[in-house]
């Protein structure tokens, strides 16, 4: 490619704070929250108008990971249990279950997500997209900045890398790790009408099958409206992301078009509308002070740095997979090698590949958010880098927000394994 030189010059600092957070997903929101109510003055920046991130991006209400398939409750707590406390006089619960993990109402979280923050004392700031680090001697000193008014800056303390993809901790210098999973786009049908299309379906079996089964042909295998995988796209390249998410458009439109044409109950059908942003599980992940693997999460691994301890286990797509895991997250995972004044939260974290299959779920991601907001708030007060914060004093302060750190499972039943659920997110 052939290079242009851009104009310099200075740049407008819009807020000097302790702490900067980048995204606000779940690891962005449990991070900046849990800063700010430890003292920091904090600031949380998002390139959207909502808060959420795949949450309500992407409808991927299920926070799932709260317990360690034993079906006895929740085992982790922390910010995770106060937004669950929050929403559900609200009605934002929509469904829970035996482990613990519930499933939320994404307009409701947008709302009273805000509210928690606000009340906290953290600023936040939407229509901005956190793009280059500020560096200072070798550390990340705050980033800047694209808004409709310009190019702007914001000086910090420490910065929270919670972009899911580690956009800063790249940009950076950060060295990582870049492999592709699954992504999909959302869609809602709406004007099927079910009585025709069943009737159609019970009189001509063979004809109806057949249709359908062209149908599906056109959308990779499944009919408008139904949730399907891309492989193979590495959605740090813009142009391999806008071609994803244009072929799953142009897919469902075939199929739907042709069923319209040619399924009795389709005539009036449409898509009401598709989710505002693709659904991602996996791209950049740093190299970290260490790199949680498959088998740590596999052997249920204790650290003496552990910031979270989590029972979750994605095999496949089968939450709980390996069932009665009681593993630890080190703190180490979330410091970045080579970099002073940068954190990293959410599925970027320091880990390999299979094991982040299972750190991107979102109770990983708000656990390791929180962890990293509490580190930051501990960095400013003691006026160090985040990798001297002191061990001790983090679990401590992480226990005295309701985080366990120290519990262990009771394997599950024969029975229990059996009844693993399947989840498709």
């Amino acid at each position: 490619m052939s290079e242009i030189l851009e104009s310099g010059g200075k740049r407008q600092v819009l807020a000097e704070v302790d702490v900067l957070v980048a995204g606000s997903g779940p690891a962005g929101f449990a991070a900046a929250l849990r800063a700010a109510q430890l003292g920091a003055k904090t600031l949380l920046v998002e390139r959207f108008g909502y808060i959420g991130g795949m949450m309500t991006g992407a409808h991927v209400v299920a926070v799932l990971g709260m317990g360690d398939g034993s079906k006895t409750g929740p085992k982790v707590g922390g910010v995770l249990t106060e937004l669950r406390d929050r929403l559900e006089p609200l009605g934002g619960i929509t469904r829970t279950n035996a482990d613990g993990d519930y499933w939320l109402d994404p307009e409701l979280f947008k709302w009273q997500g805000v509210e928690m923050l606000r009340e906290a004392g953290a600023d936040l700031l939407g229509h901005a997209l956190v793009c280059d680090p500020i560096i200072e001697n070798g550390a990340v000193r705050g980033a800047f900045l694209e808004t409709k008014q310009g190019r702007v800056a914001v000086r910090a303390k420490v910065t929270i890398d919670a972009t899911a993809d580690a956009d800063l901790a790249f940009r950076a210098g950060c060295a990582c790790d870049n492999q592709t999973h699954d992504v999909t786009l959302g869609f809602r049908l709406v004007g099927v009408d079910s009585a025709r299309l069943e009737a159609f379906s019970k009189e001509n079996p063979e004809q109806a099958e057949q249709l359908l089964a062209e149908a599906k042909a056109m959308n990779n295998g499944r009919l408008p409206g139904q949730g399907w995988y891309l492989k193979e796209v590495d959605v740090t390249d813009p142009a391999a992301l806008t071609e994803a998410e244009n072929r799953f458009r142009r897919d469902c439109y075939a199929a739907l078009y042709f069923l319209r044409k040619n399924v009795p109950g389709y005539e009036n059908a449409r898509v009401a509308d598709t989710l505002p942003q693709i659904g991602v599980r996996q791209s950049r992940r740093i190299r970290g002070g260490y790199t949680l693997t498959d088998a740590d999460l596999r052997e249920s691994r204790h650290f003496p740095d552990g910031i979270a301890r989590l029972g979750s286990y994605l095999l496949g797509y089968a939450l709980y997979g390996v069932p009665g895991l009681h593993y630890d997250i080190p703190y180490r995972c979330l410091v970045p090698e080579g970099l002073e004044g940068l954190l990293v939260a959410g599925r970027c974290i320091s880990g390999d590949y299979l094991a982040t299959n299972t750190l991107r779920l979102i109770v990983p991601c708000f656990a390791t958010g929180e962890a990293a907001g509490v580190a930051a708030a501990l960095a400013v007060r003691h006026g160090t880098e985040p990798r001297q914060v002191e061990i001790g004093e983090l679990r401590r302060v992480l226990s005295q927000h309701g985080v366990p750190l120290d519990w262990v499972s009771v394997p599950p039943s024969a029975e229990a394994k059996k009844a693993t659920p399947f989840m498709d997110e």
